[in-house]
């Protein structure tokens, strides 16, 4: 019992680890400091970290545990608890897309205030006409709050977005979250505790599409945890060790592995799994509750800015929510999945809903 136990604190330990690692490196590094590494050659450096062979055999206790943690996930959705224990949550589900509403509202409002664009290392100074761009994103904030002409909000929203990419570069595909809420946003509005709801009345356009909205919010928010692991902390891994050692990190002998580079290749390589598992939809909600509360242990950590983080918020607790519509969950798990024929099953959950 007392190696279990052991093991079991090991395993937390580990994966609290990376996860602190798990920190935007923009919020945690001097800005100049951040930029200079991103601007560095991409480098397969950190996967020099598994030439060592303790390394490895940490690495290979952590695959085969993470194996095991899914596998009991997996028998708990099979059983008639996992069923109703997520039956009941898709009960809210109507309220999912307001999380994200709200979030995206104060996130862009905080944004201007701090004279940034979705991250504080994205200065809106660089950016032409920047005080326009900047009282553009203070009244999109209000109007998605209120739900006010949502749609051309969230509109003018995506071309600012598709502009910045000429300002910073692909490094803001490390935001495709919010590209993915502004695109739902601007194709099917807010027609629920808004204004437009009584102003342009029920939504009457692309209706037969929007049951594909939290598919486009899940995918572009994995895609974007996918792309920030990839360029940054595998690719760029000088800047997460850089983080390692600023704060010390492997000073916690019981919580860090001592190689620096060992942290950054965990960190990477969970964020990716993380990205891909929200992308195709495959033990979704416990993949999503892990993400928030090592998102939210950072954040204490660390005691980086919050707002950056709040969409995080709202589309996880919307991702919770939701029916497990165009997902590897919904095959795996739906009652019908024995009843149907295998191509049909992520068409018929919509059916079911709608």
């Amino acid at each position: 019992m007392k190696q279990i136990s052991g093991f079991v604190f090991s395993l937390f330990a580990y994966f609290m680890g990376t996860h602190i690692a798990y920190a935007h490196e923009a919020y945690v590094l001097p800005y100049t400091k951040f930029w200079d590494g991103i601007h560095e050659p991409l480098s397969a450096h950190a996967f020099a970290a598994l030439r060592d062979p303790n390394n490895i055999r940490i690495t290979s206790i952590i695959v085969v545990s993470v194996f095991a943690l899914l596998g009991l996930n997996f028998l708990f959705r099979m059983s008639t608890w996992g069923q109703k224990a997520h039956a009941f949550l898709e009960r809210f589900a109507k309220y999912g897309p307001h999380f994200v509403r709200i979030t995206i509202a104060l996130a862009l409002f905080f944004s201007a205030l701090s004279n940034s664009f979705l991250g504080p290392e994205l200065h809106i100074s660089a950016f032409p006409y920047a005080y326009l761009v900047r009282s553009v994103l203070f009244a999109m904030s209000g109007m998605i709050a209120v739900g006010f002409m949502t749609e051309l909000a969230a509109f003018v929203g995506v071309i600012i977005f598709v502009g910045s990419l000429f300002v910073y570069g692909p490094y803001v595909f490390t935001y495709l979250n919010y590209l993915g809420e502004l695109i739902v946003l601007s194709l099917f509005g807010m027609r629920m505790f808004s204004l437009d709801k009584y102003l342009l009345g029920p939504l009457k356009r692309f209706v037969v599409f929007e049951r594909y909205g939290t598919l486009i919010v899940r995918v572009l928010y994995g895609l974007a945890l996918v792309y920030a692991a990839i360029t940054v902390k595998l690719l760029r891994p000088d800047l997460t060790v850089s983080v390692v050692e600023s704060w010390h990190l492997t000073q916690f002998h019981w919580l860090f592995p001592s190689d620096p580079l060992l942290v950054t290749l965990g960190a990477g390589i969970v964020e990716t799994v993380i990205g891909l598992f929200i992308i195709f939809g495959f033990e979704l909600r416990l993949t999503v509750l892990i993400s928030l509360f090592y998102i939210t242990l950072s954040l204490l950590y660390f005691r980086e800015l919050v707002w950056p983080h709040l969409l995080l918020y709202g589309i996880s607790f919307n991702l919770l929510l939701q029916p497990e519509m165009f997902t590897l969950d919904h095959f795996f798990f739906k009652e019908h999945r024995l009843s149907m024929k295998w191509w049909k099953r992520p068409l018929a959950v919509s059916e079911q809903e709608n």
